[in-house]
């Protein structure tokens, strides 16, 4: 996988909307298992600035019923996480059906 975005605010791994965790795990209801609350107050709103792919060599495990699922790795290009339906934890929306 080569780009990894994180529009989750509020998790550790996210910095500038690039996912920095050393491994990802998409669930099979397309959450981010890998999603862990940052401790830092955010200040303020920043003004988000798309940064170029920062990981080019990382497996993102997914058991999703997803087309880019590919015995349970994915194969997109990259993914886009996001908190979606006001949930706690982020979601896949890269996912597409197959």
């Amino acid at each position: 996988m080569f780009d990894i975005k994180c529009k989750r605010e509020g998790c550790l791994y996210n910095k500038n909307q690039n996912c920095t965790a050393k491994e990802v795990e998409v669930t099979k209801d397309t959450s981010c298992k890998t999603y862990n609350p940052s401790n830092e107050k955010e200040i303020g709103m920043v003004e988000k600035v798309d940064q170029p792919p920062i990981r080019k060599d990382i497996d993102v495990a997914c058991t999703a019923d997803c087309l880019f699922n590919h015995e349970n790795i994915c194969e997109a290009n990259g993914i886009t996480v996001q908190t979606c339906d006001n949930t706690t934890c982020p979601n896949c929306c890269t996912y597409l059906p197959k």
